[in-house]
């Protein structure tokens, strides 16, 4: 047998055995236990309720909802899509649904130099918090970017979007159905 023959049977076979990659969660399902770190940003601490602490997770944060987005620091889709974000993220900080709903993204693979440089650019008014490593990212299935997660503190995803969101009043009528 050749060594092509052989090298080409043992890759099939690693590949064959190596487990298959997870799905992104879904909504009606539960998301992974996530520690993410603090953003060094200090309003972005104080909005996430984490101030003095060096990591969190989803079920410290303060509100009846969690608004995830797993986004890239150089996503074309993620820049598209920040401004209808902007929108709802000040649609959901006034009236009834203020302190309810805590915004934040995951930059996945983004370093903390690239999370502060991303966010001189004005695009999220909500914390962003690094992910180098992608460990986040790869606990979540590793989604395609952007990917829009809206779960209860204790985990249960109520809503789930690959791609960017074009109808964000459609949205943010979600989210107030969830809120009730």
């Amino acid at each position: 047998m050749s060594v092509f023959i052989r090298l080409a049977i043992c890759l099939f076979l690693a590949l064959a055995a190596a487990p298959a990659l997870a799905e992104p969660p879904g909504a009606g399902g539960t998301m992974p236990a996530l520690t993410l770190p603090v953003p060094q940003d200090a309003a972005a601490q104080e909005m996430l309720g984490v101030a003095g602490k060096s990591a969190f997770t989803l079920a410290e944060l303060p509100g009846d909802l969690v608004f995830l987005e797993v986004i890239g620091v150089y996503c074309p889709q993620c820049v598209k899509q920040s401004p209808g974000f902007k929108t709802l993220f000040n649609r959901l900080n006034k009236g009834k649904s203020k302190g309810r709903v805590t915004m934040l993204a995951l930059a996945a693979g983004g370093t903390d130099a690239e999370v502060r440089q991303l966010l001189k650019t004005g695009q999220y008014l909500f914390p962003v918090v690094s992910d180098p490593e992608y460990a986040a990212h790869k606990l979540l299935g590793e989604p395609l970017t952007p990917y829009t997660i809206i779960c209860r503190p204790d985990g249960r995803i109520e809503y789930a979007h690959l791609g960017v969101i074009d109808d964000i009043d459609g949205l943010y009528q979600q989210i107030k159905a969830l809120l009730e």
